[in-house]
């Protein structure tokens, strides 16, 4: 697979996936590893049916701007993902780490722990005496979005809004 270099961090966006371990169900039914990480892409190799019953696999290559494997811990996670752009906030921009994917994929296992992360960091900073005098704010929110609803994890996961999709 050939993929294009990183991002810089100096880019609008960064794309970054971590494959995460088969769970204990999927070990219990022998099920197999359908994903294979390379430097800067992944490969999943999805088992398919055609119309008369014959099985094959379908390749699909898809290229990151950082791979982590399922071996990463979540302080590695951080200290690749989240806390490079740390400093740019100080740069009086906006910045936000987004997670996707479907239910037991591994979203909340990963950013559970950043938030507090972030927090120590951002207050590290603000503290050092570049950055103690220019009286920043700072905010910080923690979403989740389930069933079409907006949650805030900071207040005990209440309703923030109702989302009004396809409108």
């Amino acid at each position: 697979m050939i993929c294009a270099s990183r991002i810089s961090l100096s880019s609008w966006c960064s794309y970054q996936v971590r494959k995460r371990p088969l769970n204990k169900k999927e070990l219990a039914h022998k099920e197999d590893d359908v994903v294979n990480i390379c430097a800067n892409g992944l490969t999943v190799h999805e088992p398919k049916l055609k119309v008369d019953l014959a099985a094959y696999v379908e390749k699909h290559e898809l290229c990151f701007d950082v791979v982590l494997d399922q071996q990463v811990t979540n302080d590695e996670v951080y200290r690749e993902t989240v806390q490079p752009i740390i400093p740019i906030i100080f740069q009086r921009t906006k910045a936000t780490c987004f997670a996707y994917g479907q239910t037991g994929s591994g979203k909340t296992y990963t950013m559970q722990p950043l938030p507090l992360r972030v927090a120590e960091d951002l207050v590290r900073l603000l503290h050092q005496p570049t950055y103690r005098d220019q009286k920043f704010k700072l905010w910080l929110n923690y979403f989740e979005i389930y069933g079409g609803k907006l949650y805030d994890l900071l207040s005990d996961r209440k309703s923030v809004l109702y989302l009004i999709m396809n409108k």
